[in-house]
């Protein structure tokens, strides 16, 4: 049951949303990603002068619609409450929810989340692949 006022979305949460599909593709070729055994992060620098915005997706490997219904809405629960504190300004990220996340154990995937923004915005997925960062 809802309480009105009481919930936090990521409109409130301080994040944007990307919906658009140009958005999704601009990040997923950004080649910028990070993976976790529930989910994919692919992020996009941008602009500290502007919130971060994140999209959600889950492809039919995860399931039928309820699954990846389900996978979607606890994909947006932990950014609703890690994205605010962790995600560096400005920066786009797509969440790409793998089969595991539907039973993933939600303190765990919160951990990972952290654990992934920070390792992105770091640049250590540039290290260990050896790509530049396109800065001089």
């Amino acid at each position: 049951m809802r309480r009105a006022g009481k919930t936090k979305n990521l409109a409130t949460s301080g994040i944007g949303r990307i919906t658009a599909r140009p958005e999704y593709l601009a990040v997923g070729g950004s080649g910028r990603k990070w993976v976790t055994p529930s989910f994919i992060l692919q992020a996009l620098p941008g602009d500290d002068d502007v919130p971060a915005k994140v999209g959600f997706t889950v492809s039919k490997k995860a399931g039928n619609a309820v699954k990846r219904s389900r996978a979607r809405r606890r994909l947006k629960e932990a950014a609703r409450a890690q994205f605010p504190n962790s995600a560096p300004k400005g920066w786009s990220f797509v969440l790409i929810g793998r089969a595991a996340v539907i039973n993933y154990p939600f303190e765990k995937l919160q951990a990972d989340m952290r654990w992934a923004l920070a390792k992105l915005a770091s640049n250590a997925d540039l290290k260990a692949s050896g790509k530049k960062t396109g800065k001089s």
